[in-house]
């Protein structure tokens, strides 16, 4: 395994961010079990990355040749929507223990449309296409968790969509801080406004309201 390390975070480190890795291999795949040999190869190829908040991994109109798993931080996905002068909007946010990429880009290898963004000091596991797809001829165990993983990542792109298309504003938020309380804690207001489809303006509006009705 490659390793990026920090200096200043133990909870960061390489040997940590693996052992996250390995547990989300061992869970997904279950009742199978991964070979040991199958394991050892694909740790060997895969890479240990921090990100600091504002780093990229990937943008758009690049090829995605790869897969991340983040074990520490949080992520978004964002993307320039046509229908509104290119304006950038907040696609979905990545915390622990989840699987992400563009997965059409990956799956066709074409250029992604999705920009993946660390929104705070992050660390992920790179799981390079070439990596898997030898871990796939070696170990079935393997294939499975890479089809699960592309999956995630393709279900997680779509959520924000059927959201916005079947609730109205104010349910929007609240669904958001229900599911999602951690992750509603950690994010800029101004971006949980862009993934809602609201402006900031109205996200204030909304969370006025929500906070007058608990009194």
């Amino acid at each position: 395994m490659v390793a990026e390390t920090d200096p200043k975070g133990s909870r960061m480190t390489t040997e940590a961010a693996l052992s996250a890795f390995s547990e989300r291999l061992r869970t997904a795949v279950a009742p199978l079990v991964v070979a040991k040999t199958a394991l050892a190869h694909l740790h060997q190829g895969v890479r240990h990355r921090v990100l600091a908040k504002g780093d990229h991994i990937l943008r758009a109109g690049t090829v995605a040749d790869e897969v991340f798993f983040v074990h520490k931080g949080l992520l978004r996905y964002y993307f320039n929507d046509p229908n509104d002068d290119g304006q950038e909007r907040t696609g979905q946010f990545f915390d622990e223990g989840i699987v992400v990429t563009d997965a059409e880009s990956f799956l066709a290898r074409v250029p992604a449309e999705q920009n993946f963004e660390a929104l705070e000091k992050s660390s992920i596991v790179v799981l390079p296409r070439a990596v898997l797809e030898a871990g796939y001829d070696e170990d079935h165990a393997i294939e499975r968790f890479g089809r699960l993983m592309l999956q995630e990542a393709l279900i997680g792109s779509q959520r924000r969509a059927g959201r916005l298309l079947t609730l109205q504003p104010e349910d929007r938020y609240r669904r958001f801080i229900e599911t999602r309380p951690e992750v509603a804690r950690r994010v800029p207001q101004y971006l949980v406004a862009s993934y809602l489809g609201l402006t900031p303006e109205s996200l204030s509006r909304i969370r006025g309201r929500i906070s007058k009705k608990g009194k």
